[in-house]
């Protein structure tokens, strides 16, 4: 079920604060090969955020790009409780939620995007250089974390997470990236787990259990606020794609009251939430 809120109130920036604008430069692999995106999740969040992936994956081939080529992981069958709160339907109940979207997106599009409906290790799958994960607990959040710690081939992770009404979407780097001779550049942007290290302290997340009807789903989660979830972070991956380059490295969305906010890809900003960059990080060559 859904995470515990992220924001935090004081920590972006007020616009007078904000006398540059710092950026951080895209590295990825060759435009002549797809870019491989790993899904973990394919719940409230995730399933949006596949058909998102979708048409971000023809927006790139109309564009001369190759695109991406997406593996969706998510261990779970589609309950009663899915149905009318997420794009499946009742003819999905029972059945593994991430054959289904592969499975419907690639018969709709001719795309060969792979389902896995096992747990995602990383230990056992060749990592991406895209990881988006939109899963259930900071402990999952974690474990997967750490495991892509020492890997070299994993370069941005993308994390979704949201309460009732406020989500987040934070992008970060596994390892620093490489940046162009420029000045206000920035090769390292931090992940969840730098900006909340103790995501994972089961004191302060709240486990509010599987629901058994779309009545009790929608008493612990809006109709609506996963949609917006994924919105922002397929908002970012077409940013990093089409400019080759970002400008702020978390999104927060609240529907009530409702607004979106950024954080700028500033150290002063990270600093609020308790983390300091190793300076050998911020202009990575």
């Amino acid at each position: 079920m859904p995470l515990r809120l992220l924001f935090r109130g004081g920590a972006s920036l007020e616009e007078g604060e904000r006398e540059r604008t710092v950026k951080h430069y895209v590295r990825l692999a060759a435009r002549n090969q797809e870019v491989p995106i790993h899904l973990v999740g394919a719940g409230g969040t995730g399933s949006v955020l596949a058909v998102r992936l979708c048409k971000l994956n023809l927006a790139l081939k109309a564009l001369g790009h190759p695109g991406i080529d997406v593996s969706i992981f998510d261990p779970d069958t589609v309950s009663e409780a899915n149905v009318g709160r997420t794009i499946y339907f009742e003819p999905d109940v029972g059945r593994p939620k991430a054959s289904i979207l592969a499975t419907r997106i690639n018969q709709s599009t001719g795309f060969s995007w792979r389902a896995v409906p096992t747990e995602y290790d990383p230990g056992e799958q060749q990592a991406a250089p895209i990881l988006i994960t939109a899963v259930d607990t900071g402990r999952a959040r974690e474990e997967i974390g750490r495991a892509i710690k020492n890997n070299d081939d994993a370069t941005y992770w993308v994390d979704c997470g949201n309460s009732q009404y406020h989500g987040q979407v934070v992008i970060g780097t596994v390892h620093p990236v490489p940046q162009p001779e420029k000045e206000d550049v920035i090769g390292r942007l931090p992940t969840v787990l730098d900006l909340y290290p103790d995501i994972a302290d089961p004191e302060k997340e709240k486990d509010q259990g599987p629901s058994c009807s779309l009545e009790a789903a929608l008493s612990q989660q809006d109709l609506f606020i996963n949609e917006h979830v994924a919105l922002e972070a397929s908002q970012i991956l077409w940013r990093l794609f089409q400019k080759g380059c970002l400008e702020y490295s978390a999104v927060y969305v609240s529907l009530t009251p409702r607004n979106t906010r950024t954080l700028p890809i500033d150290p002063k900003a990270w600093e609020r939430f308790g983390y300091r960059m190793d300076s050998k990080c911020l202009h990575a060559r």
